[in-house]
């Protein structure tokens, strides 16, 4: 999926809703929200990409203590995981719906672009990722949007991008 997937969480995450959870591109999550992994709890493995998902945003040895304990969490103590400063957030209402509309007055090339780099990193060397960045930024350079934004303003302006 191109557009940035926000997950808006409240009350009880566990199995598979944490694993949808942990493959959206944000996650907002109420006062009070909990959350387990839980597939352990009943013998099972993990479903719904959560293997795929979890080691990737906070290492194989948090993920592995996640999926084997299977212990209750908070989304205090998730912040406090690496990778998890902006991704996983606790919210007020209304968290999620502003962060929407933030990302829907953007440049939508250049998110669709920056998201689908950081989802592939993991499948190239140093070299592939660089020849994939050069083709995404020569992407989002022929839409125009590129030299609209880096042209001189008035001090203080900001350049909006209306999601196109």
């Amino acid at each position: 999926m191109r557009a940035p997937v926000i997950a808006s969480l409240q009350g009880a995450v566990a199995g598979a809703g944490l694993s949808l959870a942990l493959a959206c591109d944000f996650a907002i999550a109420a006062e009070g929200t909990r959350f387990t992994l839980a597939y352990v709890n009943i013998g099972a493995s993990c479903d719904l990409s959560g293997s795929w998902s979890l080691p990737r945003l906070v290492g194989l040895r948090k993920a592995l203590e996640i999926a084997l304990l299977g212990e209750r969490f908070d989304a205090a103590e998730a912040l406090r995981w690496p990778g998890q400063p902006r991704g996983c957030r606790s919210g007020t209402r209304g968290t999620d719906a502003r962060l929407a509309q933030r990302l829907a007055r953007g440049p939508a090339q250049s998110i669709a672009q920056l998201k689908r780099l950081m989802r592939i990193s993991f499948e190239h060397d140093l070299r592939g990722q660089l020849d994939a960045e050069r083709a995404a930024f020569l992407s989002c350079a022929s839409t125009g949007r590129l030299c609209e934004a880096s042209m001189p303003s008035s001090p203080g302006a900001r350049r909006g991008f209306g999601g196109s």
